[in-house]
């Protein structure tokens, strides 16, 4: 099966070389992108360096979901059978892939999301954060009948057809995850919560300053109302 690893980054030149050295020493072949969201750093440069291909944006999408529709088109042009994200700031780990890749290799799952708080060890975000994940959380656990505890985790594999859905099918913005996990869910995705570790970012800041954190449940729920109404349409 073909397996990449996207790796999603902005302004992450003190990070990315040690989340790349941690998946050339852990990846077990996997191939790699590097998804730069417009970077106004070095990160590209650290990348070209290093050999390992990249796409960078032109501009910066406003969120790290614009990096979302990027890796999918990549996967789905280049045909790859799995897909996971993987946060350029270090916070995940690359010998915790298999955890979320084995579920979509051995067809038990199409959309594996890597939870902070299954066994709740390593880092878990802020307590504001952490609010906002617990809300979503439950919305979407509700809608899907599935639990989750992890809705906003960055650590996630898809399988073939959940690319294939947003390659194909779905052309239009991607804006936070509630629209990737709900529309995967009503195209049929099995979805599926696993534990797994992270760790806290080293240097720099998240992509999501305080507006935009303040702005993200506003978006949340818009999206979840789109995607409710676009799952009904169906």
């Amino acid at each position: 099966m073909k397996i990449l690893v996207a790796v999603i980054a902005y302004n992450e030149e003190k990070n990315i070389a040690n989340t790349l050295d941690d998946l050339a020493r852990n990846n077990c072949g996997y191939d790699i992108v590097v998804i730069d969201n417009g970077s106004s750093d070095n990160t590209h440069g650290i990348c070209e360096k290093l050999g390992v291909p990249y796409l960078r944006h032109c501009i910066n999408t406003g969120s790290p979901y614009g990096t979302v529709r990027s890796y999918f088109d990549y996967a789905g042009k280049y045909n790859y059978d799995i897909i996971c994200q993987f946060d350029g700031d270090g916070q995940h780990i690359a010998s915790e892939l298999p955890k979320i890749i084995d579920p979509v290799k051995n067809n038990v799952a199409d959309f594996v999301i890597g939870s902070r708080f299954l066994q709740k060890k390593g880092f878990k975000s802020s307590f504001l954060r952490r609010i906002g994940i617990n809300l979503f959380s439950f919305i979407n656990s509700s809608i899907t009948g599935r639990k989750i505890s992890d809705t906003t985790s960055g650590f996630k594999a898809y399988g073939k057809n959940v690319i294939d859905y947003f390659y194909k099918t779905y052309k239009n913005e991607i804006y936070d995850i509630n629209q990737i996990l709900l529309l995967s869910f009503f195209n049929g995705a099995r979805i599926m919560e696993v534990p797994i570790v992270m760790k806290a970012r080293e240097h720099g800041a998240s992509e999501f300053n305080f507006f935009r954190s303040a702005a993200f449940p506003v978006k949340g729920l818009i999206n979840i109302m789109g995607c409710l109404l676009q799952g009904k349409a169906r």
